[in-house]
């Protein structure tokens, strides 16, 4: 059984995570300072120190997540590429699992879905594939 069909699952799955991460990092970490420096304008000497400490914290978490997006999708990209057909590979269906839950956790319900139906589409195959093998050996 070929793999085709969860590569390209994976493909759009790390696509759309490669997408959010560069958004989350740029766009809404930009966006994020600017709106807490502008809120900070007014404030006084004692609010302005505890917000700009917090406005900083903020960012990195933000930054952080953005970055942890960025390289799991490099890893995904690289899982799909190196998923090989007829085989039961037990490793990238954790990390199939696992991104899964993430992107539940993480409230993304498009990725949630995408990664969702490569979990169930993989599960499958390997029930088909173990199938296939034991007529084989039988």
């Amino acid at each position: 059984m070929n793999r085709r069909f969860e590569r390209i699952l994976l493909f759009i799955g790390a696509s759309w995570n490669l997408i959010t991460s560069l958004l989350t990092i740029f766009s809404y970490n930009t966006w994020f300072n600017n709106q807490g420096t502008q809120q900070l304008r007014g404030a006084d000497g004692n609010e302005l120190i505890v917000g700009s400490h917090l406005l900083d914290n903020v960012s990195k978490v933000i930054m952080t997540f953005g970055l942890f997006m960025f390289v799991s999708s490099m890893v995904t990209f690289l899982i799909a590429v190196k998923m090989k057909d007829n085989k039961i590979q037990k490793k990238i269906l954790i990390w199939i699992g696992m991104w899964a839950v993430i992107q539940l956790v993480s409230m993304d319900i498009i990725g949630f879905v995408i990664f969702l139906l490569s979990f169930v589409i993989y599960i499958s195959k390997n029930k088909a594939i173990k199938l296939a093998n034991d007529l084989v050996e039988s």
